[in-house]
C-alpha cells in the first residue's frame, strides 16, 4: 500500500512539473516574443524550458508504463493464487465420513 501512495506522489510531482513547464513556456512566449530574437540568454532559457518539458513528458510516460506493468504482474499473481486455491479445494474436498 505504501508503494501505491509513493507512486501517486511521484505521478503528481511530474504532472505539476509539466504544468509548470507549459505555463512558463507560455509566459516566455507571450511576454517576451521580441526579446527572444534579440537576447541569447532568453533564447537559452527557452531552449532549456523546451528540454525540461520534453523530459518531463517522457518520464511521465515511463512511469505510467511501469505502473501498468506492475499492476498486470500483481493481477497475474493473484489469479494464479486463486486458481491454485480453487484446485486444492476441488482436489481435497472434505470427506463426509470424518
Amino acid at each position: 500500500m505504501k508503494n501505491i501512495s509513493f507512486i501517486k506522489a511521484v505521478f503528481s510531482f511530474w504532472v505539476l512539473l509539466i504544468i509548470m513547464s507549459v505555463l512558463w513556456l507560455i509566459y516566455i512566449l507571450y511576454n517576451n516574443l521580441n526579446l527572444i530574437y534579440s537576447n541569447m540568454l532568453v533564447l537559452f532559457a527557452f531552449f532549456i524550458s523546451c528540454v525540461s518539458f520534453t523530459l518531463s513528458i517522457s518520464f511521465i510516460i515511463l512511469i505510467v508504463f511501469d505502473v501498468r506493468r506492475e499492476i498486470i504482474k500483481e493481477r497475474k499473481k493473484e489469479k494464479n493464487i486463486r486458481d491454485i486455491y480453487q484446485y486444492k479445494q476441488i482436489a481435497d474436498s472434505p470427506s463426509m465420513y470424518n
